[in-house]
């Protein structure tokens, strides 16, 4: 499959995906507030970083040497499905033992509840959904969690045409949990359905775990410090602000949701650009990666233009008037985020190399800046100095990769940054390409 069509179908299927996603952040911002959908995501964020530790980053690896073919997928699949078993075994009983209420409503079983569903079904949809970009196919498993969270999304209107608000009130929050492991499973059960690459359950020999494990683990400090590098401002701001008022985690926390959204488009071309690499095709891939980044620049640059001007009524209107103070955080975050968009190609491009190493180093340094900065500013300036300060460190990590791959290819980063009219001829030639295959499909 050519890069370019592989993009494009990445684009289309994981957009509709993120189109449901942000629906259904819209509608859990709106009936339950800052405070409690503040709440939710907070929870949700302890146990991502649980499921990033349980996970040991074995989605990495199993992407790579799939698309490489040295591991089939047969054997990958088997090996996701023992290791999400063990990890969620060991991950629910150190949660059970170390259960302590707080100061939060959610009882021991809701919460038992919540990480039954979520824990094993992020770890499947993780693992499958690497497996199936691995043999660039996004339509399955994209069109699979479109389908769950729009049911999840129509069950808001039907409870309430039926009259149902009682059980809106009592169940959504385990509705919305039990919808992750209902897509582990399915996507999980579509892998092994399509998988034509053997048969019988077969084990990865001990080279196999050797190699996986070593790449993996290589990719699970990075990760884990990208998860610090994202989200330890969550934790300053719910333990040390001295200045926060009760709502203020809710709206920083959609203002990071937010900023993820906005890394739509870069994570899709990152999915596309890390397989094509991994699997030999580095001249195609990099011959692409400045059309790329400028490509993605001006996307996320425009839109965040567009919120920067609307967001201080939009951002109410869409979330609810509980979120009247994300807008001064987004403004400040926005060089951040225009940073780490143009980071994606750069650092799947490395990942495919398997040159980990420099997206781990670079992330490092950001994080300490991060860390170091938000200890300092967050008790004090609140919301602000999160937004402010983490947009300091984006821009860091983004000028290190940028820097080391200037002196790698002895090249000129301006390349990057400045459209040029062969650019824009070349994503139209493109893009007319692309829709016309699809017409001749249909």
């Amino acid at each position: 499959m050519q890069f370019q069509k592989l993009i494009f179908q990445s684009l289309v299927w994981r957009s509709l995906y993120f189109l449901t996603v942000l629906l259904l952040n819209i509608l859990l911002s709106r009936y339950f507030k800052a405070t409690g959908s503040g709440l939710i995501y907070y929870i949700s964020n302890n146990f991502s970083f649980i499921l990033l530790l349980g996970s040991a980053c074995l989605e990495t690896g199993m992407a790579y040497y799939g698309s490489q073919g040295s591991i089939s997928y047969r054997k990958l699949s088997v090996f996701s499905l023992a290791w999400t078993l063990l990890a969620s075994i060991i991950v629910l009983l150190c949660l059970n033992l170390t259960y302590t209420a707080g100061d939060t409503a959610i009882t021991r079983t809701t919460f038992l509840f919540f990480s039954f569903t979520y824990i094993p079904g992020i770890l499947l949809t993780t693992f499958f959904c690497a497996l199936f970009y691995a043999k660039q196919d996004f339509l399955t498993p994209n069109l699979i969690m479109s389908v769950t969270n729009l049911l999840l999304v129509i069950l808001f209107p039907l409870s309430n045409w039926l009259g149902w608000h009682n059980f809106l009130a009592a169940y959504f929050l385990e509705a919305y949990f039990f919808n992750f492991l209902l897509q582990g499973l399915l996507i999980c059960m579509a892998f092994i359905y399509k998988d034509r690459t053997g048969a019988g359950i077969p084990f990865p020999h001990r080279t196999d775990l050797r190699r996986l494990f070593a790449y993996s683990l290589v990719a699970l400090l990075g990760n884990i410090i990208s998860f610090l590098l994202y989200r330890v401002d969550y934790w300053f701001i719910n333990n040390t602000c001295r200045v926060c008022q009760p709502g203020d985690l809710g709206n920083y926390i959609q203002v990071s949701k937010l900023g993820q959204l906005l890394f739509i488009l870069p994570g899709i071309v990152s999915s596309a650009v890390f397989p094509r690499t991994a699997s030999g095709q580095k001249e195609e891939v990099f011959n692409m990666l400045e059309l790329l980044t400028k490509s993605i620049l001006l996307f996320t640059g425009f839109v965040c233009l567009v919120l920067a001007i609307t967001g201080k009524f939009l951002f109410p209107w869409v979330f609810g008037p509980t979120f009247t103070t994300m807008y001064i955080p987004f403004v400040l975050l926005i060089p951040g985020i225009l940073a780490i968009a143009a980071l994606y190609p750069l650092s799947a491009y490395y990942s495919g190399k398997n040159k980990l190493r420099l997206n781990v180093q670079a992330s490092l340094l950001a994080l300490i800046l991060i860390i170091a900065g938000d200890a300092i500013l967050i008790p004090r300036y609140g919301i602000a100095a999160a937004a402010g300060v983490s947009t300091a460190g984006y821009m860091l990590y983004y000028g290190y990769v940028l820097l080391a791959f200037k002196r790698e290819y002895r090249t000129q980063v301006g390349g990057f940054f400045y459209p040029k009219q062969s650019d824009v001829n070349q994503v139209k030639k493109w893009l007319i390409a692309r829709f016309t295959d699809q017409t001749r499909q249909l």
